[in-house]
């Protein structure tokens, strides 16, 4: 007897109707695997201008802003409908100009299915990291102050003593262990982070393979070509991000299941595909996409920087007291301190809650105690490239930025 095939559950549909709960879901990965699994959804997506319409409400209603035109960016690449003569155009026109990437009438059905598979691809990437930065979280091991209520060292800017004093090193008090809480789900906010900062890799490993793939698309001057090569992601979009939005994309690209290690960006694409192909997209977790609400709510905190980074930047590295003073956010990178909310950072006793919401029981309990909690993450480098800076700044009266956030 032959098998049966599984019924197609979205086969009773009227199309009408298809359309309607196809434009329902809650992001580009579970319309993608949907067309994958459904012979009926296959067909509504290839009749005329079906496809276009379904994503385009699916990215407005349960895409960031600043994510959907990534993915307009990427899949006007894909589609080499605005082809660029070298790096300097491409500046200008994938990178600096935010206008006129609505999807037209006529944009192929083969280029919007690539878009579809690079949003599963980049949801599958996204978890794999976070959840590897996770596992580095939970291995840490946190100190804290003996004596919570010590001051161990003093605010030069306010003490003429240590005007004329030689330079000491950081003191060591009394610390000890203490346990942070179990980690929790990813949440809306860092699924999103960890989700724009992968697409904002792509796109420029996307014109990686335009140009220097083994069959390039676009006629670059061999010149172009080596430019490209030469330059970081970071040579490119610092012309549209601050540093403080530059970091997220550097914290996902350090990531294992991007394979920093490989040389070419074309060779990173190949092997995240395959990585991603060989679990057939499956998450790491048992997570579901956030409903399309959680994103529209979040929509503001996407704009701003993950707290972790900003109390690095705007504290820990700055203050007159703190023993990580010249500190910059590179040791903190591997932990996802660029993705994580307050929640999690809350959950490792590295952050206080606001003011008016109850302190979890592993909060700091005062702040030369959430100075050490910090200190305690550093290496033995680390902690020596501190010290290096401080003789050089000593005594360290004055306010000294080492890492801008813009």
């Amino acid at each position: 007897m032959a098998q049966c095939r599984p019924l197609d559950a979205f086969s009773i549909l009227p199309g009408p109707v298809l359309e309607m709960v196809l434009m329902q879901l809650d992001d580009l990965a579970s319309l993608y695997s949907i067309y994958r699994s459904s012979p009926a959804v296959f067909r509504l997506l290839h009749e005329d201008g079906t496809a276009r319409r379904i994503i385009q409400r699916i990215m407005e209603l349960s895409v960031p802003r600043e994510t959907q035109l990534l993915i307009r960016k990427f899949t006007f690449l894909r589609w080499n409908a605005r082809p660029v003569k070298d790096v300097d155009e491409f500046i200008e026109t994938y990178i600096k100009d935010d206008t006129g990437w609505e999807f037209p009438h006529e944009i192929p059905l083969s280029v919007l299915c690539d878009s579809l598979a690079a949003a599963a691809t980049i949801r599958y990437l996204a978890h794999a990291g976070m959840h590897e930065m996770i596992a580095r979280c939970q291995q840490l091991e946190l100190m804290q102050l003996q004596n919570p209520k010590l001051k161990y060292i003093r605010n030069a800017h306010r003490t003429p003593a240590l005007w004329e004093s030689e330079y000491f090193p950081v003191p060591k008090p009394p610390r000890e262990r203490y346990q942070q809480a179990e980690a929790v789900p990813i949440s809306a906010i860092e699924e999103q982070r960890a989700i724009r900062a992968i697409w904002q890799l792509l796109l420029i490993w996307e014109l990686h393979s335009l140009v220097a793939g083994p069959s390039p698309r676009w006629n670059w001057p061999s010149e172009e070509v080596s430019r490209l090569q030469n330059m970081h992601f970071e040579e490119l979009w610092r012309h549209a991000l601050w540093n403080r939005m530059i970091e997220p994309i550097r914290t996902m690209d350090e990531c294992s299941c991007l394979f920093p290690t490989l040389r070419s960006p074309g060779e990173r694409l190949r092997a995240a595909k395959n990585l991603a192909f060989s679990v057939g997209g499956k998450l790491p977790c048992d997570c579901s996409a956030p409903s399309a609400s959680l994103i529209h709510d979040i929509d503001d905190e996407f704009r701003r920087s993950a707290p972790g980074y900003s109390f690095v930047v705007g504290q820990l590295s700055k203050w007159y007291t703190s023993p990580c003073r010249y500190v910059k956010f590179r040791p903190f990178r591997r932990y996802g301190f660029a993705i994580w909310d307050l929640r999690r950072m809350q959950g490792l006793g590295l952050l206080w809650a606001p003011h008016d919401s109850p302190q979890l029981p592993q909060a700091p309990r005062s702040e030369p105690d959430q100075y050490v909690r910090w200190e305690s993450i550093l290496s033995p480098e680390d902690l020596e490239e501190i010290e290096q800076r401080r003789k050089h700044y000593w005594p360290g009266t004055e306010m000294i930025v080492v890492e801008s956030p813009v």
